[in-house]
């Protein structure tokens, strides 16, 4: 009798082992593509839908110094840095920076709430599988992407930054 309890066992722990394999091979392919940008190549960026509705050509970006923002509403991260990144925009504006901070949300609902509870002036929009195609897929929260005026990769940084970390995204103007 142990013995077939035993047998049992291992074979429903193949069968979750199988299945979870599966599963993970099922959602391989929204990611295959999915690499990392690398600082000097070039970026074409996508066309993108604000959360206002309103859509963006990429000709708005040609000749400034794009700082594209994955973020999510609910990370703690987002409370500190997207307030230093909007002290970072209207003083640089006018030097040629602009923002998009595109949201993970799985309800894009809240994303518009978000933006107007903050009174953020930068554009927002979702992160969309045309944006991870183009810069790719990074783990953590938030990820920055600098894109030059040259369109390239300019810097990438990852999680939580200083006060003098985001302003020093000004240095690509």
């Amino acid at each position: 009798m142990q013995a077939a309890v035993k047998e049992d066992h291992v074979n429903r722990r193949r069968l979750i082992l199988a299945a979870s394999a599966l599963a993970a091979g099922a959602r391989l392919p929204a990611y295959a593509n999915a690499r990392a940008s690398v600082v000097g190549e070039a970026i074409n960026l996508p066309s993108v839908t604000l959360i206002d509705g309103r859509a963006i050509t990429t000709d708005v970006w040609r000749g400034k110094v794009l700082l594209v923002v994955k973020f999510a509403t609910w990370c703690p991260f987002r409370k500190i840095v997207n307030p230093k990144v909007e002290k970072l925009l209207p003083a640089n504006r006018a030097r040629g920076l602009e923002v998009l901070a595109l949201s993970i949300d799985r309800n894009p609902a809240e994303v518009p709430k978000y933006i107007q509870q903050h009174r953020y002036s930068f554009h927002a929009a979702m992160w969309t599988p045309e944006w991870e195609a183009t810069l790719g897929s990074q783990k953590g929260l938030p990820v920055f992407w600098v894109i030059g005026r040259d369109g390239k990769l300019k810097q990438t940084e990852t999680g939580e930054l200083l006060d003098e970390d985001v302003a020093e995204f000004a240095r690509w103007l």
